[in-house]
């Protein structure tokens, strides 16, 4: 999945470097047709709130997503065909932000709806009508709706949630949470320890290390590294910190992000972790939990994201939800920031209104929309109203959701193109080598310097 990564910039992470690799496979390089959603030629009346009701006509749609993911939207969007007679042109483009960006440069069309774009543009965007406002084109009781219903850490009223001169740009379709710590019940089975130092301290048994990890992802290696010291950063030194650090604001060497470098360190030393930081650093992060089922277990706990389920019952088939794995939430530094939790969301923006985007956006963010989503599986709604999900651990993880003080961005995803990827690789180097962790945090400052447009 390449997703809106809780402000919308596509990016290869998380699931968006298994969707990489899917679109790779098909041979696509900027942009490929997906699979006929199609089509009903169409009446002319208006939709009813949702999306119900005869419209007819086409909207064209582009969406990162592929594989599963696409197959899932596909799912959702058949009952809107149904009942408005409208024509979707799916279109899967790679990478969003740079397409839509080259597209407005040189005044060509923009699709009618798309993910957002990076969130450096949404208040210009916004302020020059680029991107459309959901008070706009919502009518007032489906604003009302959307309001009250999505989870309130993605609507509050911030630049990162697209939200420009108050008004909602930004519509948020689905969401996951980072930072949990998965593990097989039939191995560990004390209480979840509720601060970071209880969770270093357990013992596991003798030839079991305490953490597994891997941080192989192709060109976009050191991704979950990136994640699991974010979630550090915004739970040990605070949401604004966290911000200003992804803003370029707060340099690399400042004490907050070295002993955030350091916390994450005691997870990838040699005596904590699977295979020590070779095996660390060569793994494909998709085969990090494998150990958690091995006889004997490899490891105790792996951190990761929601969308992780997926990928441990297709590595190890049989294994179910709740029964052979599990997870509790990512453990507190102390209580004042113990609310911040990392996530990403799937959004979508309306570039061109018209009867049929405006149908379309009130149908997404309805319940049967968003039930639909949830039903396929792999994901969370960004609704508070769906509470039926195919397991326990996906109704667990939405009470993580739904309780949560600020669900804030993947730092990365933020950043600066330069940046990311030297953050990312800071990662792999400080895995291999954790005495040069001043070098490294220096080197980062001197990309900081350069990278930000203006300068921070």
């Amino acid at each position: 999945m390449i997703h809106s990564s809780l402000g919308g910039r596509s990016r290869a992470i998380a699931l968006g470097a298994v969707a990489i690799l899917v679109i790779a496979a098909c041979g696509t390089t900027t942009g490929t047709a997906a699979p006929a959603v199609t089509t009903a030629p169409g009446a002319t009346t208006a939709p009813a709130s949702g999306g119900t009701g005869q419209v007819g006509g086409q909207v064209n749609v582009w969406t990162a997503w592929g594989g599963g993911e696409l197959a899932a939207y596909q799912e959702v969007l058949k009952p809107f065909i149904d009942q408005t007679g409208i024509q979707v042109n799916l279109l899967t483009i790679r990478d969003q932000d740079l397409q839509l960006s080259n597209n407005v440069a040189a005044g060509t069309s923009l699709p009618d709806i798309a993910n957002p774009p990076n969130p450096q543009r949404y208040t210009e965007w916004a302020q020059t009508g680029i991107m459309k406002a959901a008070e706009d084109y919502l009518s007032a009781d489906d604003l009302t709706a959307y309001l009250a219903n999505t989870y309130g850490a993605l609507t509050a009223d911030n630049a990162a949630n697209g939200v420009v001169d108050a008004k909602h740009y930004l519509m948020f379709v689905k969401t996951q949470v980072k930072g949990l710590i998965w593990y097989n019940p039939k191995v560990f089975t004390g209480t979840a320890p509720a601060t970071w130092d209880e969770l270093n301290a357990i013992q596991p048994p003798s030839g079991t290390s305490l953490w597994c990890a891997a941080f192989e992802s192709g060109d976009a290696s050191g991704w979950p590294a990136s994640d699991d010291i974010a979630n550090i950063i915004m739970r040990q030194s605070g949401e604004q910190v966290y911000v200003d650090w992804y803003s370029g604001k707060v340099k690399w060497t400042s004490p907050e992000i070295k002993l955030a470098y350091q916390t994450f360190g005691q997870k990838v030393a040699a005596d904590k972790v699977y295979g020590g930081p070779n095996t660390v650093l060569s793994t494909n992060f998709q085969k990090a939990g494998d150990p958690l089922f091995t006889t004997p277990p490899g490891c105790l706990f792996m951190e990761q994201a929601t969308f992780m389920t997926g990928i441990m019952e297709t590595n190890t088939p049989g294994i179910e939800a709740g029964t052979d794995y599990d997870f509790f939430p990512h453990p507190k530094f102390n209580d004042q920031y113990a609310g911040n939790i990392e996530g990403f969301a799937d959004s979508f923006v309306m570039y061109n209104d018209t009867p049929q985007s405006r149908a379309l956006m009130a149908y997404m963010m309805s319940d049967q929309a968003q039930q639909i989503w949830v039903d396929q599986g792999g994901t969370l709604s960004a609704s508070k109203n769906i509470t039926k999900y195919p397991d326990l651990v996906f109704e667990k993880a939405a009470t993580v959701v739904g309780g949560a003080k600020n669900i804030l961005l993947t730092a990365g995803d933020q950043m600066p193109s330069d940046m990311q990827h030297a953050f990312w690789k800071s990662l792999l180097d400080y895995t291999n080598d954790q005495s040069q962790l001043d070098s490294i945090l220096a080197s980062l400052d001197a990309v900081q310097a350069s990278a930000y447009t203006p300068a921070p």
